[in-house]
């Protein structure tokens, strides 16, 4: 028998899974962590502590009984994008062992500077990228004014792909692939190489820079320590995989123009594949390096700071009769959420969702939105305010999709991911607030499935991307848009919309992010 295993280490928890050669889930195993929120707006991830949990997941996979660990023919890693840490000359973290995580946005002004002095129009042209907290380089810029001593000390800035690439055994550099590479905000999405220009101006050394790398290409194996501490075969073939998102379109099959996909994990991310750049000439919609083996393609993406994410805050903090039935023997907690939210009609009577509890990225790139419920009456209550989130952060991909459509992309189909395509009310809100039939398939975590894919491929497992995606991507269900929720959605849609834009030009927004700082709120 032949394996493959993807690793996805995301924001919240590392998922593994060992497949085989035709997508089949051999074992599975999650571990779950938390983030660090040291002042308001900031947010930091103990590293070591990831590192562990990536250790405890193998370990458990590699012990399934009938799977030789000898079998497993390669690894390949889906990483959260942006989350980056700093590394002395002997590979230790610095910052107390802490990295800045993407969601994180103290480097507001850092952001201003990159527009001032470079301008958007400028920026997105080198990156692709809108001026924004979201990316790795003004919390750069932030951390060399803020903690020049960590910045003395770095030798190479990195993110966790080449962290945990580096703790399996590829000792020899610090390999960043490509999709991670262009959410940095310093490489040029045209040559796929650090831009000198950027990094001449903003006084920061190539040195510092990793090794930017195609995404499945093997960087090692598996040396004596890490299959110590994994269970892993030493001498197992270590590969780049990619950014989460980038991983999730190719788990998704989305390799090929006209074909898009959701992810509604932690975050949410869409994403439409592109054979050559495209640009939005509002500078709103990121352009960056698909995750593609070999060579160079792609994609069009849009980014929610807070997805999936926002149902769990909900179901932790509003919602919490799901958790009640649950350690009751009910049942999970989002079950019976969902079961409360589908009781709802259409439209949750009249209450919109905004969900900007990490600001708004994509389309807008609002670093100081907020989240909240607008609409509230005695009339609702935890079922609708359930189904609410479910309809707003859907409302927020749809913002993104027609930002797409407007660029001239087509959307021949749409292909669902992430935690939400265990529900299948979220998949069919989504399916009739996009007004387009969209696919669900058969494996919804579809960020470790393409790491798996591309460790398979890079590995030699499997001769191409394309025969990866013939024999591993399996589709579960169509899902067709409900013609009667056309106009409920089309007119709940505009309201959201006109919400966010009243909110964010009146200065509401602005402002409120202002008294948090200054009162130092959670």
């Amino acid at each position: 028998m032949s394996y493959v295993i993807g690793l996805d280490t995301g924001t919240t928890g590392v998922k593994g899974k060992i497949y085989d050669l035709s997508g089949g889930i051999v074992a599975e195993a999650y571990r779950e962590y938390e983030c660090s929120y040291p002042r308001p707006g900031w947010v930091d991830q103990d590293i070591a502590m990831l590192d562990k949990a990536n250790d405890s997941v193998l370990a458990e996979l590699t012990a399934t009984p009938g799977v030789d660990p000898a079998d497993i023919r390669s690894i390949g890693l889906s990483t959260q994008r942006a989350l980056h840490l700093y590394v002395d000359a002997e590979g230790r973290i610095l910052r107390g062992g802490m990295g800045i995580s993407w969601q994180d946005f103290r480097c507001q002004e850092q952001v201003d500077r990159i527009v001032e002095e470079i301008g958007t129009a400028r920026y997105y042209e080198i990156t692709g990228l809108p001026p924004s907290t979201i990316w790795s380089a003004p919390k750069i810029l932030w951390v060399k004014q803020h903690e020049p001593e960590t910045y003395a000390a770095t030798a190479r800035i990195i993110t966790t792909q080449e962290y945990f690439l580096h703790r399996l055994g590829a000792r020899d550099g610090w390999y960043q692939d490509y999709s991670n590479g262009s959410l940095f905000g310093f490489m040029n999405i045209e040559t796929f190489d650090w831009d000198d220009g950027l990094l001449e101006h903003f006084g920061v050394s190539r040195e510092l820079m990793p090794d930017l790398v195609p995404s499945g290409t093997q960087v090692g194996t598996v040396d004596a320590e890490a299959a110590q501490r994994t269970g892993l075969a030493e001498g197992t073939p270590v590969v780049t995989g990619g950014g989460d998102q980038q991983c999730a379109a190719i788990g998704a099959g989305v390799i090929t123009e006209g074909l898009a996909e959701v992810t509604l994990g932690t975050a949410g991310v869409s994403i439409a594949h592109l054979d050559s750049p495209r640009y939005d000439p509002n500078h709103r919609i990121s352009c960056s390096a698909s995750a593609y083996p070999g060579e160079r393609k792609w994609i069009s993406e849009g980014l929610q700071a807070a997805a999936a994410s926002s149902y769990r805050w909900f179901r932790d903090h509003i919602g919490y009769v799901g958790r009640i039935v649950e350690t009751q023997g009910g049942g999970n907690a989002y079950e019976t959420l969902n079961q409360m939210a589908a009781s709802v009609p259409a439209g949750a009577g009249g209450l919109l969702y905004l969900p900007y509890l990490a600001g708004s990225v994509a389309p807008n790139f609002d670093s100081e939105a907020r989240g909240g419920f607008l609409g509230l009456t005695f009339g609702h209550g935890t079922a609708e305010m359930a189904r609410a989130v479910l309809e707003g952060v859907s409302f927020e991909t749809r913002d993104i999709f027609e930002s797409f459509t407007a660029m001239g992309t087509e959307l021949e189909e749409i292909r669902l991911s992430g935690g939400a395509t265990k529900s299948p009310l979220w998949c069919q809100i989504q399916t009739d607030i996009y007004g387009r039939p969209t696919v669900a398939l058969e494996e919804g975590e579809c960020t470790v499935l393409g790491a798996a894919m591309l460790g398979a491929v890079g590995a030699g497992v499997l001769p191409s991307m394309e025969a990866a995606a013939e024999a591993m991507v399996r589709t579960e269900r169509v899902y067709e848009p409900d013609p009667a929720m056309r106009e409920r959605y089309d007119e709940a849609f505009a309201l959201f919309r006109r919400t966010y834009a009243a909110l964010a030009s009146s200065g509401v927004y602005r402002d409120l992010a202002a008294y948090q700082q200054r009162h130092d709120a959670v």
